[in-house]
Protein backbone atom coordinates (compact mmCIF):
# COMPACT_ATOMS: atom_id res chain seq x y z
CA UNK A 1 0.00 0.00 0.00
CA UNK A 2 2.94 2.21 0.50
CA UNK A 3 4.15 1.90 -2.75
CA UNK A 4 0.78 2.12 -4.43
CA UNK A 5 0.29 5.71 -2.28
CA UNK A 6 4.03 7.07 -2.84
CA UNK A 7 3.36 6.26 -6.64
CA UNK A 8 0.13 8.17 -6.96
CA UNK A 9 1.84 10.90 -5.12
CA UNK A 10 4.53 11.02 -7.56
CA UNK A 11 2.53 10.55 -10.69
CA UNK A 12 -0.30 13.43 -9.35
CA UNK A 13 3.09 15.97 -9.24
CA UNK A 14 4.34 15.13 -12.65
CA UNK A 15 0.75 16.17 -13.49
CA UNK A 16 0.49 18.96 -11.81
CA UNK A 17 4.19 20.40 -13.12
CA UNK A 18 2.99 19.60 -16.86
CA UNK A 19 -0.14 21.68 -16.08
CA UNK A 20 2.07 24.56 -14.49
CA UNK A 21 3.89 24.31 -17.42
CA UNK A 22 2.16 24.78 -19.99
CA UNK A 23 0.48 27.61 -18.13
CA UNK A 24 3.67 29.41 -17.46
CA UNK A 25 4.84 28.56 -21.28
CA UNK A 26 1.35 30.07 -22.68
CA UNK A 27 1.55 33.00 -20.62
CA UNK A 28 5.44 33.28 -21.72
CA UNK A 29 4.59 33.32 -25.15
CA UNK A 30 2.21 35.74 -24.64
CA UNK A 31 3.90 38.04 -23.22
CA UNK A 32 6.95 37.06 -25.33
CA UNK A 33 4.21 38.34 -28.66
CA UNK A 34 3.12 41.31 -26.65
CA UNK A 35 7.03 42.35 -26.40
CA UNK A 36 7.89 41.61 -30.29
CA UNK A 37 4.39 43.44 -31.69
CA UNK A 38 5.83 46.76 -28.98
CA UNK A 39 9.35 45.99 -30.88
CA UNK A 40 7.64 46.09 -34.00
CA UNK A 41 5.73 49.15 -33.68
CA UNK A 42 8.92 51.28 -32.14
CA UNK A 43 10.39 50.41 -35.64
CA UNK A 44 10.75 53.78 -37.74
CA UNK A 45 9.42 53.63 -41.23
CA UNK A 46 11.98 54.28 -43.87
CA UNK A 47 14.70 52.64 -41.58
CA UNK A 48 17.35 51.07 -44.14
CA UNK A 49 17.28 47.35 -45.00
CA UNK A 50 20.91 46.86 -43.24
CA UNK A 51 20.38 48.79 -39.90
CA UNK A 52 16.97 46.59 -39.57
CA UNK A 53 19.46 43.77 -40.22
CA UNK A 54 21.08 44.44 -37.11
CA UNK A 55 18.14 45.64 -35.00
CA UNK A 56 16.31 41.86 -35.78
CA UNK A 57 19.04 39.70 -36.46
CA UNK A 58 16.41 37.06 -36.37
CA UNK A 59 14.75 38.23 -39.39
CA UNK A 60 15.27 36.48 -42.59
CA UNK A 61 16.37 38.61 -45.38
CA UNK A 62 17.70 37.01 -48.24
CA UNK A 63 19.72 39.19 -50.77
CA UNK A 64 18.13 40.37 -53.93
CA UNK A 65 21.41 40.75 -56.43
CA UNK A 66 19.89 39.10 -58.81
CA UNK A 67 15.93 39.81 -58.93
CA UNK A 68 15.97 43.68 -58.66
CA UNK A 69 12.52 43.86 -60.32
CA UNK A 70 11.11 42.48 -56.45
CA UNK A 71 11.24 45.09 -53.31
CA UNK A 72 12.63 42.91 -50.35
CA UNK A 73 10.83 41.38 -47.96
CA UNK A 74 12.10 39.96 -44.57
CA UNK A 75 10.28 37.42 -42.77
CA UNK A 76 10.47 35.53 -39.65
CA UNK A 77 8.22 32.77 -38.28
CA UNK A 78 8.54 31.42 -34.69
CA UNK A 79 6.41 30.26 -32.04
CA UNK A 80 2.54 31.13 -34.02
CA UNK A 81 4.02 34.32 -35.36
CA UNK A 82 4.86 35.26 -38.61
CA UNK A 83 6.64 38.62 -39.00
CA UNK A 84 6.76 39.96 -42.42
CA UNK A 85 8.61 43.70 -43.59
CA UNK A 86 8.83 44.75 -46.87
CA UNK A 87 11.58 47.15 -48.31
CA UNK A 88 10.83 49.07 -51.03
CA UNK A 89 13.64 50.83 -51.60
CA UNK A 90 15.29 48.77 -49.09
CA UNK A 91 13.23 50.87 -46.45
CA UNK A 92 11.22 49.63 -43.61
CA UNK A 93 8.06 50.84 -45.77
CA UNK A 94 5.42 47.73 -44.27
CA UNK A 95 5.50 45.74 -40.79
CA UNK A 96 2.98 42.81 -40.87
CA UNK A 97 2.37 40.43 -37.87
CA UNK A 98 -0.02 37.71 -37.96
CA UNK A 99 -0.62 35.24 -35.11
CA UNK A 100 -1.96 32.06 -34.67
CA UNK A 101 -2.86 29.09 -32.96
CA UNK A 102 -4.56 28.46 -29.19
CA UNK A 103 -1.88 30.72 -27.60
CA UNK A 104 -3.01 33.98 -29.47
CA UNK A 105 -2.88 37.12 -27.93
CA UNK A 106 -5.27 39.65 -28.03
CA UNK A 107 -4.39 42.05 -30.60
CA UNK A 108 -7.35 43.99 -30.49
CA UNK A 109 -6.61 44.93 -27.20
CA UNK A 110 -2.64 45.71 -27.88
CA UNK A 111 -3.77 47.82 -30.42
CA UNK A 112 -6.55 49.39 -28.66
CA UNK A 113 -4.17 50.24 -25.79
CA UNK A 114 -1.15 51.21 -28.14
CA UNK A 115 -3.17 53.49 -30.49
CA UNK A 116 -6.38 54.42 -28.81
CA UNK A 117 -9.78 53.99 -30.19
CA UNK A 118 -9.68 53.30 -33.91
CA UNK A 119 -10.29 55.40 -36.52
CA UNK A 120 -12.71 53.97 -38.90
CA UNK A 121 -13.74 50.51 -39.72
CA UNK A 122 -14.14 48.93 -43.64
CA UNK A 123 -14.47 45.51 -45.51
CA UNK A 124 -11.89 44.86 -48.28
CA UNK A 125 -11.79 41.81 -50.18
CA UNK A 126 -14.44 40.48 -47.62
CA UNK A 127 -11.68 41.02 -44.83
CA UNK A 128 -12.76 43.13 -41.96
CA UNK A 129 -10.25 46.45 -41.06
CA UNK A 130 -10.24 48.08 -38.09
CA UNK A 131 -7.62 51.00 -38.69
CA UNK A 132 -5.77 53.95 -36.46
CA UNK A 133 -3.65 56.63 -37.60
CA UNK A 134 -0.76 57.39 -35.20
CA UNK A 135 2.45 59.83 -36.13
CA UNK A 136 2.36 59.24 -39.74
CA UNK A 137 1.66 55.65 -39.78
CA UNK A 138 -1.90 53.60 -40.93
CA UNK A 139 -2.28 50.53 -38.57
CA UNK A 140 -4.68 48.35 -39.51
CA UNK A 141 -6.32 45.40 -37.98
CA UNK A 142 -8.27 42.17 -39.40
CA UNK A 143 -11.46 42.28 -36.80
CA UNK A 144 -11.99 39.19 -35.26
CA UNK A 145 -14.98 36.98 -35.88
CA UNK A 146 -17.86 36.91 -33.16
CA UNK A 147 -15.93 34.93 -30.39
CA UNK A 148 -12.80 34.53 -31.74
CA UNK A 149 -9.49 36.70 -32.14
CA UNK A 150 -7.76 39.18 -34.31
CA UNK A 151 -4.72 37.71 -36.63
CA UNK A 152 -3.00 40.24 -38.28
CA UNK A 153 -1.94 43.62 -37.80
CA UNK A 154 -0.27 45.72 -40.28
CA UNK A 155 1.75 49.25 -40.14
CA UNK A 156 2.63 51.27 -43.02
CA UNK A 157 2.92 55.18 -43.76
CA UNK A 158 0.49 57.24 -44.14
CA UNK A 159 -2.00 59.70 -42.34
CA UNK A 160 -5.58 59.19 -43.87
CA UNK A 161 -7.85 56.08 -44.66
CA UNK A 162 -6.05 52.34 -45.80
CA UNK A 163 -6.27 51.92 -49.79
CA UNK A 164 -10.19 51.05 -50.61
CA UNK A 165 -11.18 52.30 -47.07
CA UNK A 166 -12.14 55.74 -48.49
Amino acid sequence: MTRRMVLVVAISLAAIAAVAGVAVSRAGRRAHTYRLLDSLAALPLGLPLESLRRVMPWLYCPEMTHHMEHEPVCAAEADGRDVRVELPGSRIGVIEMMVFGRDMPDLVSWTSARFGTARGRCTLDDIRLAWWIAGGRVVTLTEPPPGGRARKVSIQAGDGAPLGCA
